[in-house]
């Protein structure tokens, strides 16, 4: 089931900017069974696959269109942790405060370069975002550009890199094809792919946009490496961190060794 193998690998991506655990090939067991608990953790993750479920259905149904990106957010309602309390409403301060949305881009968790997302969204915000791809060349980059462009938005309470990612790929329609939009499988690329991320955001001019956009896009992997990604994925094994023989683990993260 090759359709599942792919559908497994977007929902991974999918899940990976909200801790989703499960693999892509536990994923896809998930999906071939209809059985949530071939998941790591059944609850969170599997709230996650049906929200992917239910948003792809959703961009299906309504296309790429302001009322599509609306009912994508308003399919996200299988997570109390992930998902708006409000699914698919717009945000606006003017008429709850809690919708202010602030995003801390720096790593040390200070207020500078904070990111201070529109108080006020309106539909005319996400038409602007589909017409500039409409009228574009519609190229894998001018897709990318809807996800970030929707994630920098921030339309909704939450979900909304999520509801970004679905819609990119709404934009390239790729449910037929399955040459979904994912995010970099490798985790080192994939922090990349969101610090750049967070540039965009800062970013005040349309040439700032482009240059953390164009760094977003060289972390993305080939088609050749994804497939031989998904091939690693499907035949490899899961090596456990205690039954390395190494004397002593260092996190390049941390600054902290696990003596053995």
């Amino acid at each position: 089931m090759s359709e599942n193998l792919d559908l497994a690998n977007f929902i991974v991506s999918f899940g990976s900017m909200n801790d989703y655990s499960s693999t892509v090939l536990q994923t896809k067991r998930a999906l071939d069974l209809n059985d949530l608990s071939k998941l790591v953790h059944q609850h969170h993750d599997g709230a996650i696959l049906k929200d992917a479920l239910d948003g792809i259905a959703a961009a299906k149904k309504f296309g790429f269109t302001r009322q599509g990106i609306i009912e994508i957010n308003k399919a996200f309602t299988h997570s109390e942790e992930e998902d708006p309390s409000i699914p698919g409403r717009l945000r606006h301060v003017s008429y709850n405060p809690d919708d202010a949305i602030v995003i801390i881009t720096d790593p040390k968790g200070t207020a500078k370069g904070a990111y201070f997302a529109p108080e006020n969204v309106y539909p005319e915000d996400l038409d602007e975002i589909i017409e500039q791809y409409n009228s574009s060349k519609q190229t894998t980059k001018d897709a990318w550009r809807v996800f970030a462009s929707l994630s920098k938005l921030q339309p909704f309470q939450d979900g909304n890199k999520r509801t970004a990612l679905i819609a990119a790929n709404s934009a390239r329609d790729t449910w037929e094809t399955r040459d979904y939009l994912t995010l970099p499988f490798d985790n080192i690329d994939h922090a990349e792919f969101m610090i750049s991320l967070m540039r965009f955001y800062r970013a005040d001019t349309r040439e700032q946009e482009d240059k953390a956009l164009d760094r977003m896009i060289e972390t993305l992997p080939s088609k050749n490496e994804v497939a031989y990604h998904l091939s690693n994925e499907i035949s490899q094994k899961d090596i456990d961190i205690n039954d390395l023989k190494t004397k002593r683990i260092k996190s390049f993260y941390q600054n902290q060794e696990l003596d053995r």
